[in-house]
C-alpha cells in the first residue's frame, strides 16, 4: 500500500522532533470538539457523521505521530502505523466536507459524491500498489473542507477568521511538498512540523470562533424554545 521507503527511519528521527509531531494532532482534535458541537446545533442530523469525520482525521495523525515517536525511542518500526494516516484522512476529511457544506447550506446536502471519491482513490490505490492515490484524496477532500469553513467565515462578515481557514487550505497543501524533499535534514523537518503547528493553532482559532459565533438556524432556536420553555 505505502511505497517503500528510501531512508533509515531509525536514523531520521529524534525524540524531540517525534513529540512535536503530537502537537498538531492535540491542536486538531481540540479543533473539532469544537466544531463538531457546532454542527451539532446547526445540523443536527449530520452530527455523527462529524464524529466519525473528526475521529478518523485525529486518530490517523495520531497513529502516525505514535509510529514516529516508537521509531525514535527504541528503533521500532510498525509500518501499519504510518500507513493508516492517508487512508484515515481520506475518508475522515470528505467526510467532514459534507458535513461543512450541509452546515454552509443549513441543510443536507447530497452525500454519495463525498464517499464515491475516497473510495476510487482507495480501489486505485491498491490497484497501483501505491499509497498516492490516497494523499490526492485526502489533499481534496482537506482543501474542499478548508474553503467550505472559510466562506463560512466570510459570510458572517468576520474577515479574520476566514483568512485563519485561508491560511489553513495553504498550509495544508504546501506542507506535503515539503515532506516529500528527498534530503529530510532535521532543520527541514523541524521547520516543517513547527508550521504544521501554526496551521493547527489558525484552524483551532477559527472553529472556536465557528462554534460560538455561527448563526444558528431558526429552526434550531425554536426546537430550543419548545425543549425549554422559554424564549432562546
Amino acid at each position: 500500500m505505502m511505497a517503500a521507503r528510501n531512508v533509515d527511519v531509525c536514523a531520521e528521527y529524534g525524540v524531540a522532533l517525534a513529540l512535536e509531531d503530537f502537537v498538531p494532532c492535540v491542536l486538531v482534535a481540540a479543533a473539532f470538539v469544537f466544531l463538531v458541537r457546532m454542527v451539532r446545533r446547526q445540523v443536527p442530523q449530520a452530527f455523527w457523521v462529524a464524529v466519525l469525520g473528526a475521529s478518523l482525521i485525529s486518530l490517523g495523525g495520531f497513529l502516525k505521530a505514535t509510529w514516529k515517536l516508537l521509531v525514535a525511542t527504541g528503533c521500532w518500526d510498525y509500518p501499519w502505523l504510518e500507513n493508516l494516516l492517508f487512508p484515515f484522512i481520506s475518508f475522515g476529511f470528505a467526510a467532514m466536507a459534507w458535513v461543512m457544506l450541509s452546515v454552509l447550506r443549513g441543510r443536507l446536502v447530497m452525500a454519495w459524491p463525498f464517499a464515491v471519491f475516497p473510495v476510487a482513490a482507495a480501489i486505485g490505490a491498491m490497484w497501483m500498489g501505491e499509497v498516492f492515490p490516497m494523499i490526492i484524496a485526502a489533499a481534496v477532500g482537506a482543501t474542499f473542507f478548508g474553503v467550505t469553513a472559510a466562506v463560512a467565515a466570510f459570510r458572517t462578515g468576520k474577515k479574520s477568521v476566514g483568512w485563519l481557514f485561508v491560511v489553513y487550505v495553504v498550509g495544508t497543501n504546501v506542507l506535503p511538498a515539503i515532506a516529500a524533499q528527498e534530503k529530510q535534514i532535521a532543520a527541514l523537518q523541524w521547520s516543517a512540523q513547527i508550521t504544521n503547528s501554526i496551521i493547527q493553532l489558525c484552524f483551532l482559532l477559527g472553529c472556536i470562533w465557528l462554534k460560538e459565533n455561527y448563526p444558528t438556524p431558526a429552526s434550531a432556536v425554536v426546537a430550543d424554545e419548545e425543549k425549554t420553555g422559554a424564549p432562546a
